[in-house]
């Protein structure tokens, strides 16, 4: 019995530079043979026009209509990092940043990199602020560091995830203060609990140890906390259920671990998968292929796409996607004989370094798939093929066809 390899270049899509993409300046022979021999199309992971997050991006391709489902980002990347949700449980995403003196944002992920001895700092002292906060409001606070600059924060008691972000998504403007979204208590607790955390986190970060290493080694202190994306713990029907599908996901971000694991897919990791730019996938692509005899879909997510252009590195991105196509080169005749996708959740241009809404490549090989005339993966390529325009939530139920797993419609 076939089964799918579906690997996901997050912010993978991106606009033409001199003439080329990421997608299709790299040298990636493996991908690019899969792609002559298959059909490819261009995908708009939500809606032509749309720009996604990467949170509302992955529940439409696991098959989630996101206007339906999408409660938040926090309470995905909370799952991600194993932290558990109760009931009425409210969840942020969380950055770790820079600000100056004033309270204005000098770089909202702080240099991006967070050794392992400052993350275990940060979560020390949101620990002891939290529970002082937490005292004088009646809530208790939970914070984990998850990927480089980014963590979870959890509000537990009469909380409400109705209340607008501190983070005020661009460089150059101040801390934003948290305002309640509806005339509730528990939305008014909820940002007045909310300032105070990022009020003595501030105030407090200015004495830790690894802020004074860091400015000796010249880099960005760790100064200010940011969240957004106030969420809770969603209703949702898992994908065996749903679609009939087995699937297992390998991913190296609390965010994607935590979209995957709402909609009941079994979650995996490898050495070398962080999620960071220097991800060596090596292990990750021998599991994921390993994992193709237990699984009807093995979901592989490679994040150093989103993080190179968000940083404004085309050449960093064209080096992940290379690294990645290097990976699977050995595996080509066990991916020959099933079902291959190769797509993004949205497009990040290096150019733009934030989120866009145009339509993004999609590669689908399969021993009886329709092949049309592209022998090339990438933006300026696909639009030409077979599969034509299709939507993020598409992608599940055309897998399940081929898969023979779907239920026929009617009669």
């Amino acid at each position: 019995m076939p089964s799918v390899l579906w690997i996901l270049f997050d912010g993978g899509g991106d606009r033409p530079a001199g003439g080329k993409t990421p997608f299709h300046a790299a040298f990636k022979p493996t991908i690019d043979y899969l792609t002559a021999n298959g059909s490819c199309g261009i995908l708009d992971p939500i809606a032509p026009g749309v720009r996604p997050g990467s949170d509302t991006a992955h529940l439409a391709l696991f098959g989630y209509d996101p206007f339906k489902y999408y409660t938040g980002r926090g309470a995905f990347e909370a799952l991600g990092a194993d932290v558990a949700l109760k009931p009425g449980d409210v969840a942020f995403r969380t950055n770790l940043a820079t600000v100056d003196e004033n309270g204005v944002v000098i770089d909202r992920r702080a240099g991006r990199y967070i050794a392992p001895e400052e993350a275990k700092a940060v979560e020390d002292l949101m620990k002891k602020i939290g529970e002082e906060v937490g005292r004088k409001y009646g809530v208790e606070v939970v914070y984990k560091s998850t990927v480089e600059h980014r963590g979870v924060l959890v509000l537990r008691g009469a909380v409400s995830h109705r209340v607008s972000d501190t983070d005020p998504h661009k460089v150059g403007a101040k801390i934003a203060r948290a305002e309640p979204l509806e005339n509730s208590k528990e939305a008014a607790l909820t940002a007045e609990v909310v300032n105070e955390l990022s009020r003595r986190f501030t105030e407090a970060a200015a004495g830790l140890e690894i802020n004074k290493a860091r400015r000796l080694q010249g880099r960005l202190p760790i100064n200010a906390i940011l969240l957004r994306g106030g969420g809770y713990m969603p209703q949702i029907e898992p994908i065996r259920e749903r679609y009939n599908i087995r699937a297992a996901a390998i991913a190296g971000v609390a965010l994607i671990r935590g979209v995957a694991r709402a909609v009941g897919m079994d979650i995996y990791t490898a050495k070398g998968l962080g999620g960071t730019k220097d991800d060596v996938f090596d292990e990750a692509v021998k599991l994921a292929v390993e994992l193709m005899s237990r699984y009807d879909v093995v979901f592989l997510h490679v994040k150093g796409t989103d993080s190179t252009s968000h940083d404004g590195d085309f050449n960093g991105k064209v080096s992940v996607i290379e690294r990645l196509d290097k990976a699977l080169a050995p595996y080509l005749d066990a991916l020959l004989k099933n079902y291959v996708v190769v797509t993004s959740d949205h497009a990040t241009p290096v150019g733009v370094r934030e989120h866009t809404g145009e339509p993004v490549p999609v590669m689908l090989y399969g021993p009886d798939v329709v092949v049309d005339d592209v022998a090339k993966f990438s933006e300026l390529t696909c639009w030409r093929g077979a599969l034509g325009r299709i939507r993020g939530i598409d992608i599940i139920p055309i897998l399940g066809s081929y898969l023979g797993l779907s239920e026929k419609f009617g009669e």
